[in-house]
């Protein structure tokens, strides 16, 4: 615990050293600042600071990529890769029970903005967000913990932390809290798969790029505006999410619950995990 606790306290205080050093070089003005809805700028800094934290854990104490489950070369690759799909894979079912519950996809043109124009900025934003929430909630935090608690025991505490950090995010309902916290068990248990942390890092990624490019819908709260469409959650909140978007709804209970069963078989089959 200990350990956590100091991997935490050195990503702060790196975190915040990179943010001033941002703010000295970049204005509020700035493309940099704006770009992907600002989203860049937002996560760069402690996704940095993250970088090097984890830097001084594999050069510097016994914890190698291996023990932090990031596999070499092509399998780190095929993991991504099968991460991305599954999340993509998630969003978009989420997104069609949606439809089916009274959702609605809406034209929406941009102010003299073309599509790619803005969903490209977004998505790397959306990538560098990714992995900066799953060094912290998975990697070395849940590989240190698991030793400790078992890997369900840290799952369920890191889940808290990552509810938690959500706890800000606009238009946060309970059953959006519930589902961030199904969400974080979910990436841990493909964490602990052969797919590991590159796993994680692309269903991550794959479900907040799947409703945020696909359908313009809110993230945890969070809507980027993308010109052509729009997600109209329609008159049921409760089932289809409401203006948290499609996380604070029943269907995204049940898909994400299903996947979370799923992967907890393989997990503890000890078998590849394979689309």
């Amino acid at each position: 615990m200990l350990a956590v606790v100091a991997f935490a306290a050195a990503w702060m205080a790196l975190a915040l050293l990179a943010g001033k050093v941002q703010t000295t070089l970049v204005g509020p003005s700035d493309w940099w600042a704006q770009t992907g809805r600002g989203l860049l700028a937002e996560a760069v800094p402690p996704l940095v600071a993250a970088i090097a934290v984890y830097a001084g854990v594999v050069w510097l104490t016994p914890w190698g990529l291996g023990r932090l489950r990031v596999p070499r070369g092509r399998a780190a690759a095929r993991g991504l890769a099968l991460g991305v799909a599954w999340g993509v894979g998630l969003a978009l079912a989420v997104l069609g029970l949606g439809l089916a519950g009274g959702a609605r996809l809406m034209a929406q043109a941009g102010p003299g903005e073309s599509y790619l124009a803005v969903a490209l900025p977004a998505a790397a934003g959306l990538a560098a967000a990714a992995l900066l929430e799953e060094l912290l909630f998975r990697g070395f935090p849940l590989a240190r913990l698991a030793a400790a608690l078992g890997p369900a025991g840290a799952s369920l505490l890191l889940a808290a932390g990552f509810v938690a950090a959500h706890l800000g995010n606009p238009a946060l309902s309970w059953l959006g809290l519930a589902n961030i916290g199904l969400a974080s068990l979910l990436l841990s248990a493909v964490f602990f798969s052969p797919a590991g942390l590159p796993g994680a890092v692309g269903l991550h990624f794959g479900w907040n790029a799947g409703l945020a490019l696909a359908a313009d819908a809110p993230v945890s709260g969070l809507r980027f505006g993308l010109p052509t469409l729009e997600y109209a959650p329609g008159a049921h909140a409760w089932l289809t999410g409401g203006p948290f978007g499609p996380e604070g709804g029943i269907m995204a209970t049940a898909v994400m619950g299903l996947a979370l069963w799923w992967w907890v078989q393989r997990v503890e089959r000890g078998t590849e995990v394979t689309a």
